[in-house]
């Protein structure tokens, strides 16, 4: 792999608020420990507190509020995939308004400059619904956003898609700063995808395409086959942050979510997307 020893992947996890990655992450440790999925604890003695207030609002069946915006942790899970390889996988935790900054100021520290440039993968957290609302440049002529804007005093927003494009070369600029080889791979994470309301068999694929077809463009112009688009419904359903879900207390977390495989199937194992980055960094 990539900058890292043969047992260890290190992912670098970028997404905005609202976008799912605390429920993501703690559904993925229900499924490890409850062994529901390919990758295992190697050992019980795993730090795992960081999801700690997370879970205990699923357990009751409640949707979780946001990482604090001053947090950023990474978390070291040691697994072993379904092939018998032991993966010491970090796992990063922070808020969503991290992520904003780093666009909004172009700029990113060292810290972040840090995890960027050293991750064997990146994974791209991704809401659809959220950004099939947007109209930007993009999406509207450049004389009707001139005169709403001129009348407004506003400047022309940036949609979800321009945003995530422009997050991306930053990325990419702050890796060759680095390191001129060949990019790390890439999994784009569409999330929240219950909310979508899509047929059964629906590809990945044909949702970036028909919400986000700048996003979709780049990667592909930039990663080409080194970039795996998949859907992923943490929770399988939508939880409130004050009504319980009581069938969701009664069957337990661990057995709700789904990752939409790149050929539109639903498979229960959320540690799909990772074990596909892992597989991706070492080819």
């Amino acid at each position: 792999m990539s900058g890292a020893s043969n047992d260890e992947v290190r992912i670098a996890l970028f997404g905005e608020s609202a976008h799912g990655k605390s429920h993501y992450g703690a559904q993925l440790l229900s499924r490890i420990e409850a062994e529901k999925c390919e990758l295992k604890l190697r050992t019980a003695s795993v730090d795992l507190s960081a999801y700690d207030d997370v879970r205990k609002k699923l357990n009751s069946g409640l949707s979780a509020e946001h990482t604090p915006s001053g947090m950023y942790k990474d978390n070291l899970w040691p697994v072993v995939d379904g092939k018998g390889r032991a993966l010491d996988l970090t796992w990063p935790d922070y808020a969503g308004e991290q992520v904003k900054q780093v666009i909004d100021g172009r700029t990113m520290n060292q810290e972040w400059l840090e995890r960027t440039q050293g991750a064997d993968g990146w994974m791209l957290v991704v809401r659809p619904k959220l950004a099939k609302l947007d109209e930007d440049v993009f999406s509207k002529p450049l004389a009707s956003l001139g005169k709403s804007s001129a009348s407004s005093g506003a400047k022309p927003k940036r949609s979800t898609q321009a945003r995530l494009v422009e997050l991306l070369q930053m990325l990419v600029h702050a890796r060759g700063l680095r390191d001129r080889t060949a990019l790390p791979p890439l999994v784009l994470l569409l999330s929240c995808w219950d909310e979508l309301k899509l047929s059964k068999g629906t590809a990945p694929s044909q949702v970036i395409d028909s919400y986000m077809p700048l996003l979709a463009s780049y990667v592909r112009c930039i990663w080409a086959d080194r970039v795996l688009v998949l859907g992923l419904s943490a929770l399988g359903v939508e939880l409130s942050d004050k009504v319980p879900n009581e069938d969701f207390v009664d069957n337990g977390p661990e057995n709700f979510g789904f990752v939409v495989k790149a050929d539109g199937e639903e498979d229960p194992d959320l540690t799909i997307p990772l074990v596909r980055l892992a597989d991706m960094s070492v080819g």
